[in-house]
């Protein structure tokens, strides 16, 4: 399902599912460092996102 949502928006769910999930070892703290950043300076922005 594709949609348009803010980069906070993506940001909160992206560390959501990692933080439950638990299914990304690669890259998981810089990832994660990325999301937090991109909420803060970002966080506005638009999106498009295809959640499975």
């Amino acid at each position: 399902m594709k949609k348009t949502i803010t980069v906070q928006e993506f940001a909160t769910e992206l560390t959501k599912r990692i933080n439950e999930a638990k299914t990304i070892e690669c890259c998981k703290d810089e990832i994660l460092n990325l999301a937090q950043l991109a909420a803060k300076k970002i966080g506005s922005e638009k999106i498009e996102v295809n959640w499975k």
